[in-house]
């Protein structure tokens, strides 16, 4: 196969995965964002590996873009609530010190246990849908009433069974650097930041429409 060709296999997978994309869980997720905020929770998230550095991302989306102007010129008003969003993944310092004292499966719940409620959501990421430390958590969340997502591929793994919302990325590739074990794991990264958009732009699309109706 040419590189080219490869590239075009890269590309056709990403189109079947969009085509088959399930878009009503996105929805859902939608759905417990939207509740959280206007209790006035906190969206908790967590992920491993370069997983964990996209959720950088998504907290300077969800903490920061719903809550400006279309133009971005100027913050909206004080008055409108903002949303607060913790990247569980973000410290450092925090998780070598909680791998240290407690190990890395307990790692995530051991952070949330303290602070999360049933205003809450909970969004976690993992590959496999059995990273120890992100079901743990899973766990943790159900156990306070907290509302859960969860995205994954393959089978879902636990995450589709413990999640109140699982997404599960369609598909498998032929694509090198992600077959076998690692199957369709640069779509579900891909998709990750995907989802990331979807949901900070229907937030914004919210946030306005009451701050135009107020």
């Amino acid at each position: 196969m040419t590189l080219a060709e490869e590239i075009r296999l890269y590309l056709d997978e990403k189109r079947r995965i969009l085509e088959d994309f399930p878009v009503a869980v996105v929805e859902r997720a939608a759905t417990m964002l939207f509740a959280t905020y206007d209790e006035g929770g906190t969206v908790y998230a967590m992920a491993n590996g370069g997983n964990a550095g996209t959720l950088d991302h998504c907290y300077c989306d969800f903490t920061h873009h719903p809550f400006v102007t279309a133009d971005k010129a100027t913050p909206l008003p004080p008055s409108v609530p903002r949303l607060r969003f913790v990247n569980l993944s973000g410290s450092p310092a925090e998780l070598t010190a909680l791998v240290n004292d407690i190990g890395p499966a307990e790692m995530y719940a051991a952070a949330l246990a303290p602070v999360v409620t049933g205003r809450d959501m909970v969004m976690a990421y993992s590959g496999s849908g059995t990273s120890a430390n992100v079901v743990r958590a899973l766990d943790v969340a159900a156990a306070a009433g907290a509302r859960t997502f969860a995205m994954t591929k393959g089978d879902g793994g636990r995450c589709r069974e413990l999640a109140d919302a699982c997404l599960v990325v369609p598909g498998t590739s032929r694509f090198p650097g992600q077959t076998g074990p690692n199957d369709n794991n640069f779509h579900f990264e891909d998709a990750m930041l995907a989802v990331n958009h979807m949901l900070v732009g229907l937030l914004k699309e919210r946030v306005a429409d009451r701050e135009r109706d107020a």
